[in-house]
């Protein structure tokens, strides 16, 4: 969080995060009184673990400070003297949901900085521009103090947004999305990389199918008298989906080797590799039937991580419409969450219990039935989510205001009038009510916001 400005108009905050050699990102509040300084103001912003410092000034046209209604609260700034210090780019994420992400920031009694972790739960706060952050168990929490530090993102290691608000009481906090961010101040756009790909759940290894006699369909590769080397193309133009059948495996010269360097690898990349032999008792058909049925187990592997991921989605979604449902009066028409998962996990020891008995292509069909049922279940949680937000939207838009124009209050010097206070009091007990009856809260938070605007 900023220090106080003492004797010049100068900013001191800790570390927070940097899209580029010369930029530096954080919220417009840890920096407020910059504004009043005008554009020359000079920050200086340090980073603790390597004992450096920079700095720095707002950037013209960049200064985006929170709005009347809530929302922006975005600064960027320019070094003066350009430095050698890390920088990093922003990543979009399609899907912000499930994700669990880290943040570096300086709470109370911390001057050294913790790390702390939260997991995306779906848009929020003022006008839904924010995206909620669920607390961890057995991690820090991201509160006070955090303000303006990058959310990385646990599984690829890109900044998906900037920690902006937080309550400690409700283990609570907001980070502003790429999208918002550069929709506030455009000039973010040169600093965006590629979207951070979805968390979506795919089986992450092929299917290997062996036939007895010739095969009559599909790309063929013959492989009689090649080495692995000479077959060794076919991997260059490999792709996930891609199927592929090799004819005269056993003519090949060292088949064993062919198997290791060309077919395992298009199996591990994901694509359906089918090895055509004349003897099924054969050296290579023998350690080939080996493989697939490896492959296969794998696949089921596979199969309980994404049933896993299921159960997982599954109870915050269901967690989170239980608790709308008993939030608000009348309360919202949500449908029930499906146990699909606690199916899925009774199908699932089937077809582990099958991976030996069960012929491979039997099996390898059953595995695709359940897969495309799978992913048909994570859509649907994906939906029920979004429904979820939808509930939440108008709630986090009120609380939201009420919240922007209370600062706006106190910053007008407005604190200790009673008759304000009590117009405060009474939209925030509305809000906090349980239930909350949001037609009644919406129009009290309509009286504090027009009294404020009036006031100031």
């Amino acid at each position: 969080m900023a220090a106080p400005p003492q004797g010049q108009p100068r900013h001191h905050h800790r570390r927070r995060h940097r899209p580029h050699r010369r930029a530096i990102l954080t919220c417009a509040h840890v920096v407020k009184n910059a504004a009043d300084f005008g554009d020359d103001v000079e920050i200086t912003a340090e980073w603790v673990e390597l004992g450096r410092h920079a700095t720095a000034k707002v950037v013209p046209g960049c200064w985006a400070p929170e709005l009347d209604g809530g929302g922006a609260d975005i600064a960027l700034l320019t070094i003066i003297v350009p430095t050698d210090l890390p920088g990093t780019m922003l990543h979009r994420v399609p899907a912000p949901r499930n994700r669990t992400v880290h943040a570096f920031g300086f709470p109370v009694d911390h001057d050294f900085g913790i790390w702390a972790s939260g997991v995306l739960a779906g848009t929020g706060g003022p006008g839904c521009e924010w995206i909620q952050l669920d607390h961890v168990e057995r991690s820090e929490h991201i509160r006070e103090g955090f303000s303006g530090a990058g959310a990385v993102d646990d599984g690829s290691g890109a900044v998906v947004g900037m920690v902006v608000s937080a309550y400690l009481e409700s283990n609570l906090a907001w980070i502003i999305p790429i999208d918002t961010l550069r929709r506030h101040v455009p000039a973010l756009d040169r600093w965006v990389g590629d979207d951070v790909e979805p968390d979506v759940w795919r089986p992450t290894i092929g299917v290997l199918v062996i036939q007895i006699g010739p095969l009559d369909a599909g790309r063929i590769v013959d492989a009689s008298g090649k080495s692995a080397a000479e077959l060794s193309p076919v991997l260059q133009s490999a792709t996930r989906h891609m199927s592929v059948g090799f004819a005269g495996i056993e003519q090949a010269r060292r088949p064993e080797q062919v198997l290791d360097d060309v077919v395992a690898p298009l199996v591990r990349q994901g694509a359906t590799v089918v090895l055509q032999f004349d003897d099924d008792s054969s050296p290579s058909a023998i350690l080939a039937k080996q493989w697939q049925f490896d492959a296969l187990q794998q696949r089921v592997n596979e199969l309980a991580r994404g049933v896993a991921q299921l159960a997982d989605h599954e109870g915050r979604v269901r967690r989170r419409r239980a608790m709308i449902r008993t939030r608000f009066t009348p309360r919202p028409d949500l449908d029930d969450i499906p146990a699909l998962a606690a199916d899925m996990e009774f199908t699932l020891a089937i077809l582990r219990s099958n991976v030996r008995d069960k012929e491979a292509t039997k099996l390898a069909r059953a595995l695709h039935h359940y897969e495309r049922k799978l992913v048909r279940g994570l859509d649907a949680m994906q939906r029920a989510a979004e429904e979820n937000d939808e509930a939440l939207r108008d709630f986090e838009l009120q609380r939201g205001r009420l919240i922007s124009y209370n600062a706006k209050a106190v910053e007008h010097g407005l604190m200790e009038d009673e008759s304000l206070a009590e117009l405060y009091r009474g939209a925030l007990l509305a809000l906090e009510a349980h239930p909350c009856e949001l037609k009644a809260a919406r129009a009290l938070v309509d009286a504090y916001v027009a009294e404020v605007r009036r006031r100031t």
